[in-house]
């Protein structure tokens, strides 16, 4: 058998993929891959969203790929076969076609991904100090990793010496475009490289990205020299949990002030490290914070503009905005006033 050469992990729709699965299970072992990819599109299933007009032959031969590498389904004589395994079966009993998965049948999807071999080997292993652990495990010990790119690592330093110069010339630099993508665990210092495009299709922009729509990692930016920091997500918490942080935050400051000034990105890194719980879920606790107690909350808008110029690459824009606070009619809040006071109105 010839050895395959490039990586079968791509960006997919799980939700597709969970109706093609009932595709091949209603005609088992009936289906080639050219009639399943014209049924895929007649059923509405690997079609556009904003017109209905059919995937790219790529995108189809893909999805078929990821079902196959997630051992989903097998090809057979060039047939079609819903796997054995038992995680399959629960699956597709826990499922219906063209019905949104429930929270049930997700985490069957994540556990299948997890103990994936190939997605152990080129993406959660990193995360890991050991190499046998399972979902819940990955969920409890995981670190956090950090994605950086070969320029960014090399040119930090011409970077800075650059710093001086364009702030003479009154102007920002002009956006660069990323180079080779690492993603390294400090902790352990287990490091991935992703040197080519194949790599970095099927790693950064694909099992990074099922997980992160799964919910098995979460990931913010809050500088470009720290880089993005990704994160196992634990699902277990409670307003409790994110309380109890924040009032010790309160209750650190030995400031004379009434008010204490949380900096929002920095609270929300060290939450989503400590607690694990993802990003907008903080970000609604602080809303909902804001609402219940008026008198003692108060949030502080900062411009767009100050907080983009903090990255030169266009794609890290819109990740370093996800760290603060966007109010409808207000724009984004950085900075979190709350009253020392609010001490004496909450007890846990």
């Amino acid at each position: 058998m010839k050895e395959r050469k490039t990586l079968w992990m791509r960006y997919v729709d799980f939700e597709r993929v969970k109706d093609i699965l009932h595709l091949i299970y209603q005609s088992d072992g009936k289906l080639r891959a050219g009639v399943l990819e014209q049924l895929s599109v007649e059923k509405g299933i690997l079609v556009k969203k904003e017109n209905g007009s059919p995937f790219s032959h790529s995108a189809l031969y893909h999805y078929r790929k990821v079902m196959e590498g997630l051992c989903l389904v097998e090809a057979r004589q060039k047939f079609y076969f819903v796997s054995k395994e038992e995680r399959v079966k629960e699956l597709i009993r826990l499922t219906n076609f063209k019905q949104e998965m429930s929270s049930e049948a997700k985490e069957v999807l994540r556990e299948l991904i997890i103990n994936n071999s190939d997605c152990r080997k080129f993406f959660f292993d990193v995360f890991m100090e050991e190499d046998n652990y399972t979902l819940e495990d990955f969920r409890k010990e995981g670190k956090h990793v950090i994605v950086e790119t070969k320029s960014l690592r090399e040119s930090l330093e011409e970077e800075r010496a650059q710093s001086e110069k364009t702030e003479k010339r009154g102007g920002i630099q002009d956006k660069k475009q990323a180079g080779i993508v690492i993603i390294k665990n400090l902790s352990s210092g287990r490091e991935l490289e992703l040197k080519t495009q194949d790599e970095i299709h099927a790693i950064y922009w694909g099992i990074r990205l099922w997980s992160l729509e799964l919910g098995i990692t979460d990931e913010f930016l809050t500088s470009f020299k720290e880089g993005r920091i990704i994160y196992p997500v634990y699902p277990c918490f409670s307003d409790k949990d994110l309380m109890r942080v924040l009032l010790t935050k309160i209750k650190e400051d030995q400031s004379p002030s009434e008010w204490v000034l949380l900096h929002i990105p920095t609270l929300i890194k060290e939450i989503a490290l400590t607690q694990r719980i993802p990003v907008d879920e903080i970000k609604k606790f602080i809303h909902k914070l804001r609402r219940l107690k008026p008198g003692y909350v108060m949030l502080i808008p900062s411009s767009t503009m100050f907080i983009e110029i903090k990255t030169p690459f266009k794609m890290q824009d819109k990740i370093i905005l996800k760290s603060y606070l966007n109010q409808e009619g207000v724009g984004y809040i950085s900075h979190l006033r709350v009253n020392k006071r609010i001490l004496e109105e909450i007890q846990l």
